[in-house]
């Protein structure tokens, strides 16, 4: 019997079904994102064992930008590889969202602040992303929700003049990736965020720099009630310490 080309989600052992990988031939970078976005909106969950082989031959491409894939990824601290074991998606980590968390209080509050001090034309363009997110989580759009928090965030460093802060931000956002992912649909994390946003996007308009950093900062620290209601219902995403 011909052998079945496997799906990513196959090549992932996934225990259930979840949407089939990108197309055939991508190469390079192309290869990189698509793994990193099975594994950021937990299509990969977390312990997952991923193969190499398997997924070159699924994406339909030589093994070398898969191997290289892997390797970036396990810089970005998404996956782990384990000698005689595997490479696997690497599990959620307390001290590791205590960590982005820190980063994120130190760039994210500061940059709050000085954006209520950019001109109030510019500031009020928040506002436009703010609906972009909004139509997107009415319409159940969980993507484009995720896509316009980090453009609202984004826009944030620019009032702030520090637009290329967003290079390390990302690494320590993409550690809070996973936990926005499966908040949302299970406890409601975009309604949650949207509110915080407006609150956010309102001191920064209202040109009150130490209201948009105080907002800012219980923003950061909102996803700490997730952790919990995540652990108790799949425990197995968790190291064990």
């Amino acid at each position: 019997m011909a052998r079945t080309r496997l799906t990513l989600p196959e090549i992932a052992a996934a225990p259930a079904a979840v949407p089939r990988g990108p197309a055939r031939g991508l190469i390079g970078l192309e290869a990189y994102e698509s793994l990193r976005t099975a594994i950021l909106n937990c299509s990969f969950t977390p312990g997952m064992a991923l193969s190499e082989l398997a997924v070159s031959e699924e994406l339909g491409v030589s093994r070398a930008p898969v191997r290289d894939a892997f390797r970036r990824l396990i810089g970005d601290g998404l996956l782990e590889a384990i000698p005689q074991r595997g490479t696997f998606v690497t599990r959620l980590s307390r001290a590791r969202i205590a960590d982005a968390i820190f980063v994120r209080e130190a760039i994210e509050c500061r940059a709050a602040e000085l954006a209520a001090q950019a001109p109030l034309a510019e500031r009020q363009k928040l506002n436009e992303v703010l609906a972009r997110q909004i139509d997107a989580s009415d319409q159940q759009n969980f993507l484009g929700h995720l896509l316009a928090d980090e453009d609202l965030h984004y826009q944030i460093l620019v009032l702030a003049g520090h637009p290329h802060a967003w290079n390390p931000l990302m690494l320590a956002r993409t550690g809070m990736n996973r936990i926005r992912h499966i908040a949302i649909p299970e406890l409601g994390g975009n309604r949650i965020a949207i509110d915080q946003h407006r609150d956010v996007v309102q001191a920064i308009i209202d040109g009150d720099s130490a209201a948009a950093s105080a907002q800012m900062l219980r923003h950061i620290r909102s996803p700490l009630q997730f952790v919990d209601a995540i652990f108790q219902r799949y425990p197995e995403y968790f190291v064990a310490s």
